[in-house]
């Protein structure tokens, strides 16, 4: 098994499409890194210069002593407006600011990954080099080295997984390199925290995202197994995503769908413009995350045993 899964790897990351999908991710994500940071700058820059100038907005020449003393009346509830904005903007700055640290860049990277962007690329990899190996009829050769569907299909998905895991070494590596050599300096943003909370903070976040790496590679082989045709494949795959986004903000069942346990399980919050917008805010639970994840994986169990039945009914037939 561990030959195979070796040889899989190797494969899958010379695989010409591979390759191509993460020069995509690195460079989208590095693109991302760039808008948010420049925008969450900007953004709370100009609302502390508003808050700033908010009294002195009242000295107008034009303003005489009656519209003067309104005005100043009036400044604590513009204030408290601006300061509510001001809250917002910190905490995207502080989300923001994770791609210009060397750790929390595997965060910031490992939510963009298992959000729509990467999944999606994840799904287009497997319809097209596991599902692609039926099409063409390259699938014997290895069906004859092993002869057990299950386990051939075992070491794909650990390929697929590595191969998602080495994008997101890799992309976080170049998202970090661009926030600490420029970010940092042309976009100041508030600090994430200290170094002990942001390591933490991303320990837990690249192990709950090396997990629904993990299941999403594991179910986009399957399907690529099932449907044995790529297009096929990676527009069910497709079809997938949007139902388990969509899902996640079912009333009173969200939380314990697919969309809502990932989203909770990887720390989507209400605060990211990069990757948050994909996934609509689910119903609070106060039912602990892991226990939500085992519908999801109940359902992936599932998917594998109906493929193991189906091959092997293929085979008596």
């Amino acid at each position: 098994m561990n030959r195979l899964v070796r040889a899989e790897t190797r494969r899958l990351l010379r695989h010409p499409l591979a390759l191509t999908l993460a020069a995509m991710f690195v460079f989208g994500s590095l693109y991302c890194a760039w808008v948010s940071q420049s925008m969450s700058s900007h953004n709370v820059t100009q609302v502390r210069a508003n808050l700033d100038f908010l009294p002195e907005s009242c000295n107008s020449p034009r303003n005489d002593p009656t519209q003067k003393a309104k005005c100043l009346a009036d400044v604590p509830t513009q204030a408290a407006g601006l300061e509510r904005i001001q809250d917002r903007f910190t905490a995207e700055g502080v989300r923001a600011a994770q791609a210009q640290h060397p750790v929390g860049s595997l965060l910031w990277t490992v939510r963009l990954l298992t959000s729509v962007p990467g999944l999606a690329l994840l799904v287009m990899l497997a319809a097209f080099s596991v599902a692609g190996e039926w099409s063409r009829g390259s699938i014997v050769p290895l069906l004859l080295y092993e002869s057990r569907l299950s386990r051939l299909l075992a070491a794909k998905s650990i390929a697929v997984w590595v191969w998602s895991l080495a994008l997101l070494c890799l992309s976080a590596a170049v998202t970090c390199a661009f926030g600490l050599l420029y970010g940092r300096s042309a976009y100041p943003l508030p600090s994430p925290g200290t170094f002990g909370s942001v390591l933490a903070d991303t320990s837990l976040g690249v192990l709950a995202g090396a997990a629904v790496l993990a299941g999403a590679a594991a179910v986009a082989v399957a399907l690529g197994a099932l449907l044995r045709q790529p297009l096929r494949t990676f527009l069910a795959g497709m079809l997938l995503l949007v139902l388990v986004v969509r899902t996640s903000a079912a009333p009173g069942l969200g939380a314990w769908l697919p969309g809502g346990a990932l989203a909770d399980l990887v720390g989507f919050g209400a605060v990211d413009g990069v990757w948050d917008h994909f996934w609509i805010s689910t119903d609070p639970s106060t039912a602990p995350v892991l226990l939500r994840v085992l519908p999801t994986l109940a359902l992936i169990g599932l998917l594998w045993f109906g493929l193991d039945r189906l091959n092997r009914t293929r085979d008596r037939a």
